[in-house]
């Protein structure tokens, strides 16, 4: 047999990101690093892993048998294809396996076309259709190859990339979802914590659940070590004959690092669960409705926290326990993820500190209640006005205070429309870190009742412990 080039057996990582996936769970069967360290017999063996699983796979013949999962997917991963053919029930074991491992082999090289691989560059061993690679996005990119054409050029380590991926991938049994990043370490880690739960999917048999995709990605960021250099894509995809997809998500890098750091720093776990809370609703847990948004309405999260926040307090009577918590949260979140500059949010905490001395000990709760209702969308003027006249009292009874009650450049970033729109936000920081400042004062309402807490506010709800447990592990 002729010797292969060393390219045709040495992996490589291409901007495709469904190769890239692949790639590294070829890298995790060759207890490799990073797939550039694949090459010669760790490559043969890891691939050899890979075809004997679609092997195994389709000598089950049925999707429902014990066993069977990975021949399920296979439907909307390789459609067509020798290891779901539909004339495999009428043959042999043996046929059924010369055939499979025929399909999992690389072309003699006489028969390779004279052209490069689409992905990489080097020469291509084929043209491959839809029962090697996922070519779907429906409408932008119909999942068949052009009339006259047999496929796209690729080398033998870009199909066998395409053909480890589902091993990289959360895996259903109908749409897979992969978590893709440039952060190749990143990349590594949520491809090994894939592999090993489809490895009990496919070998032990485990029962597949369901979390939503945007779960998946929350749970594989709140479960890594290092610090996120890169943006994270969510893709779903399915490859089948009757509803082939392909639709992307994605987070920037500021945003998924934030979400990494709500575990890992201290401070912010209080603030993390009360944002869970803020999420949750009757149709779904905090830590599901939280991994849509950051993913679907990423600028809605500091809102949902001081709507959270101002309901906890008014159902209290008083500011909660959690305030400072969640102000430190909005602010960093307004800062590393929306780019806001410190200094500004500086002048509104200072503002906030000037705003809460102005609550006084024998004040009533309608007093809070009414600033509350201040920052409901629609009553900027009302905020301002506010300020305006209390700015006066602020000069007539603090005469040895030189410091306004707010500055003209907090009037500008409250107010302003010219602020890239980010008055809003900064209307929600002032409340918040005012709740902030009056609980750390220990101000309350003369009228306030006895409270009793409902829950600890470092505690994370169980259904959303669960759900990112399952995000990880399912």
């Amino acid at each position: 047999m002729t010797e292969m080039p060393t390219e045709q057996t040495a992996l490589r990582l291409t901007p495709h990101p469904l190769q890239r996936v692949g790639a590294f769970a070829l890298a995790g069967f060759a207890a490799a690093r990073h797939p550039d360290q694949v090459t010669g017999r760790l490559f043969a063996a890891a691939t050899e892993k890979v075809t004997a699983a679609a092997v195994q796979a389709a000598l089950v013949r049925d999707t429902k048998a014990e066993g069977g999962f990975l021949l399920k997917c296979s439907y909307s991963l390789w459609p067509n294809s020798k290891m779901n053919h539909p004339r495999n029930k009428k043959l042999s074991d043996a046929e059924v396996t010369e055939a499979v491992r025929a399909w999992r082999t690389i072309p003699a090289p006489e028969t390779w076309p004279k052209a490069e691989c689409a992905l990489c560059g080097v020469a291509a061993i084929g043209f491959f259709g839809k029962s090697d690679v996922v070519l779907a996005e429906s409408i932008a990119y119909r999942n068949t190859t052009p009339r006259g054409h047999t496929g796209l050029a690729l080398c033998w380590p870009c199909v066998c990339s395409f053909h480890a991926l589902p091993f990289g991938s959360h895996l259903s049994g109908g749409p897979s979802t992969i978590v893709h990043t440039w952060d190749e370490r990143l990349a590594a880690h949520t491809t090994r914590q894939r592999m090993q739960r489809n490895g009990l999917l496919i070998i032990a048999g485990a029962k597949p659940t369901t979390p939503k995709p945007e779960v998946v990605a929350l749970a594989a960021l709140r479960g890594y070590e290092h610090r996120v250099t890169a943006g994270v894509e969510l893709l779903v995809f399915t490859n089948n004959n009757q509803d082939q997809a392909l639709t992307t998500h994605a987070v920037d890098q500021p945003l998924a690092e934030w979400l990494r750091t709500t575990t890992r720093l201290p401070a912010r776990r209080t603030g993390f669960a009360s944002l869970l809370r803020a999420c949750r609703t009757d149709k779904g847990s905090g830590a599901e409705n939280l991994a849509w948004r950051v993913f679907h309405r990423p600028e809605s999260v500091p809102t949902t926290l001081a709507f959270y926040l101002t309901a906890r307090t008014e159902s209290r009577g008083l500011p909660a326990p959690e305030s400072p918590a969640v102000a430190e949260l909005i602010g960093s979140y307004l800062h590393e993820v929306m780019h806001m500059d410190e200094k500004d949010l500086a002048e509104i905490r200072q503002t906030a500190q000037r705003v809460a001395a102005l609550f006084k000990p024998d004040d009533t709760g309608g007093k809070l209640t009414g600033f509350h209702a201040l920052f409901r969308p629609g009553r900027g003027t009302d905020l301002r006005n506010w300020l305006q006249r209390h700015s006066v009292e602020w000069v007539l009874t603090r005469p040895d205070d030189r410091a306004p009650l707010i500055t003209e450049h907090g009037f500008e970033l409250l107010f302003s429309p010219s602020q890239d729109g980010n008055a809003w936000f900064f209307r929600q920081y002032l409340l918040t870190s005012v709740l902030a400042e009056l609980h750390r004062r220990g101000w309350q309402p003369k009228d306030a009742k006895t409270v009793v807490e409902d829950f600890d506010p470092d505690a994370i709800d169980p259904t959303d412990t669960e759900a990112l447990a399952e995000g990880i592990t399912q």
